[in-house]
Protein backbone atom coordinates (compact mmCIF):
# COMPACT_ATOMS: atom_id res chain seq x y z
CA UNK A 1 0.00 0.00 0.00
CA UNK A 2 1.28 3.44 -0.92
CA UNK A 3 1.93 5.65 1.81
CA UNK A 4 0.19 8.73 1.21
CA UNK A 5 1.93 11.81 2.91
CA UNK A 6 3.25 14.16 0.13
CA UNK A 7 2.61 17.64 -0.05
CA UNK A 8 1.82 19.27 -3.42
CA UNK A 9 5.81 20.37 -3.46
CA UNK A 10 7.64 17.12 -2.76
CA UNK A 11 5.36 15.58 -5.74
CA UNK A 12 6.27 18.02 -8.08
CA UNK A 13 9.07 17.83 -7.04
CA UNK A 14 9.31 14.01 -7.81
CA UNK A 15 7.76 14.42 -11.23
CA UNK A 16 10.28 17.09 -12.09
CA UNK A 17 13.00 14.88 -11.52
CA UNK A 18 11.44 12.17 -12.94
CA UNK A 19 11.71 13.89 -15.76
CA UNK A 20 14.50 15.81 -16.22
CA UNK A 21 17.18 13.80 -17.55
CA UNK A 22 20.20 13.21 -20.13
CA UNK A 23 17.12 12.67 -22.63
CA UNK A 24 15.65 15.82 -21.71
CA UNK A 25 18.91 17.69 -21.58
CA UNK A 26 21.01 16.43 -24.42
CA UNK A 27 17.68 15.99 -26.48
CA UNK A 28 16.61 19.62 -26.30
CA UNK A 29 20.23 20.42 -26.90
CA UNK A 30 20.40 18.71 -29.75
CA UNK A 31 17.38 19.72 -31.17
CA UNK A 32 18.35 23.59 -30.50
CA UNK A 33 21.16 23.03 -32.64
CA UNK A 34 18.78 21.87 -35.44
CA UNK A 35 15.74 23.66 -35.01
CA UNK A 36 16.81 26.59 -33.09
CA UNK A 37 14.61 27.88 -29.82
CA UNK A 38 12.14 24.71 -31.42
CA UNK A 39 14.51 22.31 -29.16
CA UNK A 40 12.34 23.01 -26.30
CA UNK A 41 9.48 21.18 -27.70
CA UNK A 42 10.39 18.13 -26.15
CA UNK A 43 10.77 19.92 -22.61
CA UNK A 44 7.23 21.69 -23.31
CA UNK A 45 5.66 18.78 -24.14
CA UNK A 46 6.35 17.10 -20.78
CA UNK A 47 5.38 20.20 -18.92
CA UNK A 48 1.68 20.31 -20.91
CA UNK A 49 1.66 16.15 -20.47
CA UNK A 50 2.11 17.15 -16.50
CA UNK A 51 -1.00 19.99 -17.04
CA UNK A 52 -3.14 17.20 -18.57
CA UNK A 53 -2.45 15.11 -15.68
CA UNK A 54 -3.61 17.46 -13.43
CA UNK A 55 -7.17 17.33 -15.08
CA UNK A 56 -7.92 13.01 -13.50
CA UNK A 57 -5.24 13.10 -10.65
CA UNK A 58 -7.72 13.55 -7.98
CA UNK A 59 -10.09 10.18 -9.07
CA UNK A 60 -6.24 8.60 -9.97
CA UNK A 61 -5.73 9.11 -6.30
CA UNK A 62 -9.16 8.17 -5.45
CA UNK A 63 -8.69 4.77 -6.64
CA UNK A 64 -5.30 4.72 -5.27
CA UNK A 65 -4.11 2.63 -8.36
CA UNK A 66 -2.38 3.20 -11.58
CA UNK A 67 -4.33 3.05 -14.81
CA UNK A 68 -2.37 -0.38 -15.82
CA UNK A 69 -3.50 -1.80 -12.73
CA UNK A 70 -7.05 -0.99 -13.14
CA UNK A 71 -7.03 -2.24 -16.50
CA UNK A 72 -5.22 -5.69 -15.12
CA UNK A 73 -8.20 -5.97 -12.59
CA UNK A 74 -10.93 -5.17 -15.45
CA UNK A 75 -9.23 -7.61 -17.91
CA UNK A 76 -7.40 -9.91 -16.15
CA UNK A 77 -3.83 -11.30 -15.70
CA UNK A 78 -3.36 -11.43 -19.23
CA UNK A 79 -3.85 -8.44 -20.18
CA UNK A 80 -2.37 -7.45 -17.17
CA UNK A 81 1.24 -9.45 -18.53
CA UNK A 82 0.97 -8.14 -21.72
CA UNK A 83 0.81 -4.16 -20.51
CA UNK A 84 3.92 -4.77 -18.49
CA UNK A 85 5.40 -6.59 -21.79
CA UNK A 86 4.65 -3.47 -24.01
CA UNK A 87 6.31 -1.28 -21.50
CA UNK A 88 9.89 -2.18 -22.37
CA UNK A 89 8.83 -0.58 -25.80
CA UNK A 90 8.95 3.26 -24.55
CA UNK A 91 11.29 2.61 -21.65
CA UNK A 92 13.61 1.21 -24.75
CA UNK A 93 13.38 5.07 -26.07
CA UNK A 94 14.53 6.12 -22.45
CA UNK A 95 17.52 3.50 -22.32
CA UNK A 96 18.67 4.84 -25.55
CA UNK A 97 18.66 8.36 -24.65
CA UNK A 98 20.68 7.26 -21.69
CA UNK A 99 22.97 5.45 -24.32
CA UNK A 100 23.43 8.23 -26.47
CA UNK A 101 24.41 10.48 -23.62
CA UNK A 102 27.22 8.16 -22.66
CA UNK A 103 28.32 7.45 -26.19
CA UNK A 104 28.58 11.57 -26.66
CA UNK A 105 30.35 12.04 -23.23
CA UNK A 106 33.08 9.21 -24.48
CA UNK A 107 33.50 10.14 -27.48
CA UNK A 108 34.81 14.20 -26.53
CA UNK A 109 37.17 12.13 -24.60
CA UNK A 110 38.54 10.94 -27.66
CA UNK A 111 36.95 7.82 -28.34
CA UNK A 112 35.91 6.45 -31.52
CA UNK A 113 32.19 5.58 -32.66
CA UNK A 114 32.08 1.90 -31.86
CA UNK A 115 34.69 1.98 -29.23
CA UNK A 116 32.32 4.72 -27.84
CA UNK A 117 28.95 2.30 -27.79
CA UNK A 118 30.70 -0.45 -27.01
CA UNK A 119 31.93 1.26 -23.28
CA UNK A 120 28.59 2.93 -22.72
CA UNK A 121 26.80 -0.34 -22.92
CA UNK A 122 29.31 -2.39 -21.71
CA UNK A 123 29.45 -0.08 -18.48
CA UNK A 124 25.17 0.78 -18.24
CA UNK A 125 24.79 -3.06 -18.34
CA UNK A 126 27.96 -3.46 -15.25
CA UNK A 127 26.09 -0.27 -13.33
CA UNK A 128 22.65 -2.38 -13.32
CA UNK A 129 24.30 -5.15 -12.21
CA UNK A 130 24.50 -3.38 -8.53
CA UNK A 131 22.79 -2.67 -5.73
CA UNK A 132 21.47 1.25 -6.76
CA UNK A 133 19.90 2.44 -3.71
CA UNK A 134 22.58 4.38 -2.23
CA UNK A 135 23.96 4.86 -5.61
CA UNK A 136 21.24 6.50 -6.99
CA UNK A 137 21.96 9.76 -4.32
CA UNK A 138 25.36 10.03 -6.18
CA UNK A 139 23.87 9.73 -9.51
CA UNK A 140 21.09 11.98 -8.77
CA UNK A 141 23.64 14.67 -7.31
CA UNK A 142 25.45 14.57 -10.54
CA UNK A 143 22.51 15.45 -12.87
CA UNK A 144 22.01 18.21 -10.19
CA UNK A 145 25.50 19.62 -10.48
CA UNK A 146 24.96 19.65 -14.22
CA UNK A 147 21.82 21.93 -13.59
CA UNK A 148 23.76 23.89 -11.91
CA UNK A 149 26.56 24.55 -14.67
CA UNK A 150 23.57 24.70 -17.38
CA UNK A 151 22.70 27.76 -15.11
CA UNK A 152 26.30 29.05 -14.94
CA UNK A 153 26.49 28.41 -18.71
CA UNK A 154 23.61 30.49 -19.37
CA UNK A 155 24.70 32.93 -17.47
CA UNK A 156 28.55 33.16 -19.03
CA UNK A 157 27.16 33.02 -22.44
CA UNK A 158 25.82 35.69 -22.36
CA UNK A 159 22.30 33.76 -22.94
CA UNK A 160 19.70 35.61 -20.04
CA UNK A 161 18.38 38.11 -22.53
CA UNK A 162 17.77 35.13 -24.88
CA UNK A 163 15.77 33.06 -22.21
CA UNK A 164 13.75 35.94 -21.25
CA UNK A 165 12.37 36.19 -24.84
CA UNK A 166 12.01 32.39 -25.39
CA UNK A 167 8.39 31.88 -25.53
CA UNK A 168 8.19 34.11 -28.41
CA UNK A 169 11.40 32.81 -29.96
CA UNK A 170 10.04 29.15 -29.47
CA UNK A 171 6.87 30.21 -31.53
CA UNK A 172 8.53 31.84 -34.27
CA UNK A 173 10.77 28.77 -34.78
CA UNK A 174 8.37 26.13 -34.34
CA UNK A 175 7.71 25.80 -38.24
CA UNK A 176 11.17 25.66 -38.94
CA UNK A 177 10.16 21.99 -36.80
CA UNK A 178 7.00 21.84 -39.17
CA UNK A 179 3.40 21.42 -37.56
CA UNK A 180 3.41 17.74 -37.95
CA UNK A 181 6.52 16.80 -36.57
CA UNK A 182 5.84 19.21 -33.79
CA UNK A 183 2.26 17.62 -32.76
CA UNK A 184 3.70 14.27 -32.74
CA UNK A 185 6.12 15.21 -30.17
CA UNK A 186 3.77 16.83 -28.13
CA UNK A 187 1.21 13.82 -28.32
CA UNK A 188 4.16 10.97 -28.19
CA UNK A 189 5.48 12.75 -25.13
CA UNK A 190 2.56 14.02 -23.14
CA UNK A 191 0.39 10.88 -23.40
CA UNK A 192 2.75 9.15 -22.21
CA UNK A 193 3.88 10.87 -19.46
CA UNK A 194 -0.33 10.52 -18.58
CA UNK A 195 -0.17 7.02 -18.70
CA UNK A 196 2.91 6.07 -16.89
CA UNK A 197 3.04 4.27 -14.07
CA UNK A 198 6.17 5.83 -13.00
CA UNK A 199 4.39 9.36 -12.60
CA UNK A 200 1.85 8.01 -11.37
CA UNK A 201 3.30 6.66 -8.14
CA UNK A 202 4.42 9.94 -6.72
CA UNK A 203 0.63 10.99 -7.78
CA UNK A 204 -0.80 7.90 -5.86
CA UNK A 205 1.87 8.93 -2.48
CA UNK A 206 -0.10 12.63 -2.14
CA UNK A 207 -1.53 12.84 1.21
CA UNK A 208 -4.83 13.98 -0.69
CA UNK A 209 -6.56 14.80 -4.26
CA UNK A 210 -5.84 18.29 -4.08
CA UNK A 211 -2.36 18.07 -3.05
CA UNK A 212 -1.87 15.40 -6.37
CA UNK A 213 -3.62 18.38 -8.51
CA UNK A 214 -1.81 21.20 -7.47
CA UNK A 215 1.40 18.96 -7.52
CA UNK A 216 0.99 18.15 -11.45
CA UNK A 217 0.63 21.48 -12.34
CA UNK A 218 3.51 22.92 -10.20
CA UNK A 219 5.62 20.22 -12.12
CA UNK A 220 4.12 21.34 -15.68
CA UNK A 221 5.03 25.14 -14.46
CA UNK A 222 8.23 24.22 -13.81
CA UNK A 223 9.11 21.88 -16.93
CA UNK A 224 7.90 24.67 -18.90
CA UNK A 225 10.66 26.71 -17.29
CA UNK A 226 13.14 24.67 -17.26
CA UNK A 227 12.23 23.30 -21.05
CA UNK A 228 14.08 26.47 -22.40
CA UNK A 229 17.12 26.39 -20.95
CA UNK A 230 18.70 23.42 -22.59
CA UNK A 231 18.21 25.57 -26.01
CA UNK A 232 18.92 29.25 -24.66
CA UNK A 233 22.53 27.74 -23.42
CA UNK A 234 23.40 25.86 -27.00
CA UNK A 235 21.97 28.98 -29.07
CA UNK A 236 24.43 31.13 -26.76
CA UNK A 237 27.61 29.05 -26.47
CA UNK A 238 27.47 28.30 -30.22
CA UNK A 239 27.30 31.96 -31.31
CA UNK A 240 30.61 32.84 -29.25
CA UNK A 241 33.76 32.81 -31.32
CA UNK A 242 35.59 30.36 -28.86
CA UNK A 243 32.64 27.94 -29.52
CA UNK A 244 35.25 24.93 -30.90
CA UNK A 245 32.51 23.08 -32.84
CA UNK A 246 31.17 19.57 -32.05
CA UNK A 247 31.53 16.26 -34.95
CA UNK A 248 27.74 15.08 -33.68
CA UNK A 249 24.83 17.51 -32.27
CA UNK A 250 24.01 14.77 -29.36
CA UNK A 251 27.72 16.85 -28.09
CA UNK A 252 26.70 19.77 -27.89
CA UNK A 253 25.32 20.11 -24.24
CA UNK A 254 28.14 18.33 -22.37
CA UNK A 255 30.19 20.04 -24.54
CA UNK A 256 29.09 23.97 -23.42
CA UNK A 257 29.03 22.38 -19.84
CA UNK A 258 32.47 21.51 -19.63
CA UNK A 259 33.51 24.41 -21.46
CA UNK A 260 31.74 26.37 -18.65
CA UNK A 261 33.26 24.23 -15.58
CA UNK A 262 36.59 25.30 -17.27
CA UNK A 263 36.53 28.81 -16.30
CA UNK A 264 36.82 27.67 -12.80
CA UNK A 265 39.84 25.18 -13.31
CA UNK A 266 41.39 23.26 -16.28
CA UNK A 267 40.59 19.90 -14.45
CA UNK A 268 37.04 20.67 -13.81
CA UNK A 269 36.06 20.36 -17.51
CA UNK A 270 37.25 16.66 -17.73
CA UNK A 271 35.20 16.46 -14.33
CA UNK A 272 32.23 17.89 -15.76
CA UNK A 273 32.22 15.25 -18.61
CA UNK A 274 32.82 12.58 -16.04
CA UNK A 275 29.55 13.84 -13.93
CA UNK A 276 27.64 13.96 -17.34
CA UNK A 277 28.74 10.37 -17.93
CA UNK A 278 28.14 9.14 -14.05
CA UNK A 279 24.36 10.91 -14.72
CA UNK A 280 23.80 8.86 -17.76
CA UNK A 281 25.35 5.99 -16.63
CA UNK A 282 22.94 6.06 -13.14
CA UNK A 283 19.91 6.94 -15.52
CA UNK A 284 20.62 4.06 -17.68
CA UNK A 285 20.76 1.30 -15.08
CA UNK A 286 18.04 2.34 -13.52
CA UNK A 287 15.91 1.93 -16.88
CA UNK A 288 17.22 -1.04 -17.23
CA UNK A 289 16.50 -2.45 -13.97
CA UNK A 290 12.93 -1.53 -14.27
CA UNK A 291 13.03 -3.57 -17.69
CA UNK A 292 13.96 -6.59 -16.19
CA UNK A 293 11.08 -6.39 -13.40
CA UNK A 294 8.89 -5.80 -16.34
CA UNK A 295 10.59 -8.52 -18.25
CA UNK A 296 9.93 -10.71 -14.93
CA UNK A 297 6.50 -9.95 -14.58
CA UNK A 298 5.46 -10.67 -18.26
CA UNK A 299 6.97 -13.79 -18.62
CA UNK A 300 4.89 -17.14 -17.36
CA UNK A 301 5.04 -18.34 -13.68
CA UNK A 302 6.21 -21.51 -15.19
CA UNK A 303 9.74 -19.75 -17.04
CA UNK A 304 12.67 -19.58 -15.37
CA UNK A 305 15.70 -17.15 -16.93
CA UNK A 306 18.32 -15.98 -16.19
CA UNK A 307 18.49 -12.37 -14.70
CA UNK A 308 21.60 -11.29 -17.01
CA UNK A 309 19.96 -13.15 -19.72
CA UNK A 310 17.19 -10.50 -18.80
CA UNK A 311 18.78 -7.71 -19.01
CA UNK A 312 20.62 -8.65 -22.01
CA UNK A 313 17.13 -8.35 -23.77
CA UNK A 314 16.20 -4.67 -23.67
CA UNK A 315 20.12 -3.75 -23.99
CA UNK A 316 19.72 -5.25 -27.33
CA UNK A 317 16.57 -3.65 -27.96
CA UNK A 318 17.95 -0.34 -27.06
CA UNK A 319 21.51 -0.57 -28.71
CA UNK A 320 19.21 -1.21 -31.90
CA UNK A 321 17.25 2.28 -30.81
CA UNK A 322 20.72 3.74 -30.87
CA UNK A 323 22.12 2.02 -34.14
CA UNK A 324 19.38 4.00 -36.50
CA UNK A 325 21.03 7.31 -35.65
CA UNK A 326 17.80 9.62 -35.06
CA UNK A 327 18.17 12.47 -33.02
CA UNK A 328 17.78 11.67 -29.18
CA UNK A 329 13.75 12.96 -29.02
CA UNK A 330 12.90 10.90 -32.26
CA UNK A 331 14.52 7.98 -30.59
CA UNK A 332 12.08 8.74 -27.83
CA UNK A 333 8.83 9.72 -29.69
CA UNK A 334 8.76 6.89 -32.29
CA UNK A 335 9.06 3.86 -29.84
CA UNK A 336 6.56 5.92 -27.43
CA UNK A 337 3.45 6.00 -30.89
CA UNK A 338 3.95 2.12 -30.82
CA UNK A 339 3.20 2.12 -26.82
CA UNK A 340 0.68 4.58 -26.84
CA UNK A 341 -0.94 2.97 -29.89
CA UNK A 342 -1.10 -0.62 -28.45
CA UNK A 343 -2.96 0.75 -25.51
CA UNK A 344 -4.20 3.88 -26.04
CA UNK A 345 -7.67 2.51 -27.30
CA UNK A 346 -8.16 0.25 -24.37
CA UNK A 347 -7.07 2.90 -21.67
CA UNK A 348 -10.42 5.25 -23.40
CA UNK A 349 -12.38 2.41 -22.44
CA UNK A 350 -11.52 1.84 -19.23
CA UNK A 351 -11.83 5.38 -18.66
CA UNK A 352 -14.83 6.47 -20.43
CA UNK A 353 -16.27 3.72 -18.24
CA UNK A 354 -19.23 3.20 -20.31
CA UNK A 355 -18.86 0.42 -22.36
CA UNK A 356 -20.36 -2.32 -20.68
CA UNK A 357 -19.42 -5.72 -20.48
CA UNK A 358 -15.71 -5.82 -20.41
CA UNK A 359 -13.94 -7.62 -23.88
CA UNK A 360 -10.85 -9.26 -23.77
CA UNK A 361 -8.84 -6.75 -24.71
CA UNK A 362 -5.81 -8.45 -25.31
CA UNK A 363 -6.63 -8.74 -29.16
CA UNK A 364 -7.10 -4.84 -29.02
CA UNK A 365 -3.74 -3.82 -27.94
CA UNK A 366 -2.15 -6.74 -30.59
CA UNK A 367 -3.70 -5.42 -33.10
CA UNK A 368 -2.74 -1.78 -31.87
CA UNK A 369 1.01 -2.48 -31.42
CA UNK A 370 1.08 -4.72 -34.94
CA UNK A 371 -0.23 -1.46 -36.94
CA UNK A 372 2.07 0.57 -35.73
CA UNK A 373 5.34 -1.72 -36.29
CA UNK A 374 3.71 -2.46 -39.72
CA UNK A 375 3.94 1.62 -40.39
CA UNK A 376 7.65 1.83 -39.19
CA UNK A 377 8.51 -1.40 -41.57
CA UNK A 378 9.20 0.32 -44.74
CA UNK A 379 11.46 2.83 -43.23
CA UNK A 380 13.56 -0.26 -41.53
CA UNK A 381 14.33 -1.54 -45.37
CA UNK A 382 15.72 2.14 -46.13
CA UNK A 383 12.42 4.23 -47.48
CA UNK A 384 12.13 7.72 -46.62
CA UNK A 385 8.39 8.35 -45.07
CA UNK A 386 7.60 11.84 -44.11
CA UNK A 387 6.04 11.68 -40.31
CA UNK A 388 5.95 7.86 -39.94
CA UNK A 389 5.57 8.48 -36.19
CA UNK A 390 2.31 10.29 -36.80
CA UNK A 391 1.22 7.55 -39.23
CA UNK A 392 2.54 4.89 -37.20
CA UNK A 393 -0.25 5.96 -34.67
CA UNK A 394 -2.91 6.55 -36.51
CA UNK A 395 -2.39 3.28 -37.71
CA UNK A 396 -2.49 1.75 -34.63
CA UNK A 397 -4.87 3.39 -32.91
CA UNK A 398 -7.51 2.47 -36.16
CA UNK A 399 -6.21 -1.35 -35.70
CA UNK A 400 -6.59 -0.94 -32.28
CA UNK A 401 -10.33 0.66 -32.23
CA UNK A 402 -11.71 -1.60 -35.06
CA UNK A 403 -10.53 -4.77 -33.30
CA UNK A 404 -12.40 -3.48 -30.18
CA UNK A 405 -15.60 -2.86 -32.01
CA UNK A 406 -15.55 -5.94 -33.19
CA UNK A 407 -15.03 -7.78 -29.97
CA UNK A 408 -17.81 -5.71 -28.95
CA UNK A 409 -20.61 -7.03 -31.74
CA UNK A 410 -19.42 -10.62 -31.09
CA UNK A 411 -19.76 -10.17 -27.42
CA UNK A 412 -23.43 -8.92 -28.06
CA UNK A 413 -23.84 -12.29 -29.92
CA UNK A 414 -25.93 -15.29 -28.77
CA UNK A 415 -23.65 -17.78 -27.54
CA UNK A 416 -20.63 -15.88 -27.32
CA UNK A 417 -18.89 -15.04 -23.91
CA UNK A 418 -15.77 -12.98 -22.75
CA UNK A 419 -13.12 -15.14 -21.68
CA UNK A 420 -10.30 -13.98 -18.72
CA UNK A 421 -7.31 -15.50 -18.17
Amino acid sequence: MTTRTLGALQVAALLVSASYGIGFLFGSGEYALRYGMAGAIYGVATGLGMIAMAVFAGRLWLAGRAVWDLLGDRSGDRVRRLVALLSIVWMAGVLAAQIHGAVAVVRLLGAGPVAAHAVAIALIFAASRFELRAASLAFAGCLAASAVVLLYALVRSGGVELYAASLPAFAHALPSLGVTQAFTIAIGVGLLVCTGADYHQFVLAARGPGAAIRGCLLAGAGLLLLAFLPPAVVLSAVAQPSWPGVADAKQVVPQALSLAAAEFAAVAGPVMFAVLGMAALGSGAAVLRAMVSALEAARPRSASTSPIVLAAIPMAVAAALTATGLPIVDTMVSVNVVYIASVGVSLFGLLRGKDGDPVDETWSIAAGFAGAVAAFLPTWAGWSIPNVELIALLVGLASATVTRVVLHRRHGEPGYRTVRR
